[in-house]
């Protein structure tokens, strides 16, 4: 069984190494994995994959520019 706890702090430590090229890095993996026919191993890097995009996309949205209705 995938623990989604120790995936979530993978995703984080894959995140905090590498910042925005964990996302690139995550699929890579999850890409290998699927030739490889590992179905649980794949399972767990698409979760990771998931975990990572949300992790980047929080930063994003964190770092966007933040426009306002002028009145």
């Amino acid at each position: 069984m995938i623990n989604p706890a120790m995936v979530q702090k993978a995703a984080l430590e894959l995140y905090e190494r590498h910042g925005s090229m964990a996302l690139q890095i995550a699929h890579e993996r999850a890409e290998r994995l699927s030739r490889q026919g590992d179905h649980l191993t794949l399972d767990t890097a698409l979760m990771l994959l998931t975990e990572v995009e949300k992790l980047v996309g929080k930063t994003n949205l964190l770092n966007r520019p933040r426009y306002g209705r002028v009145h």
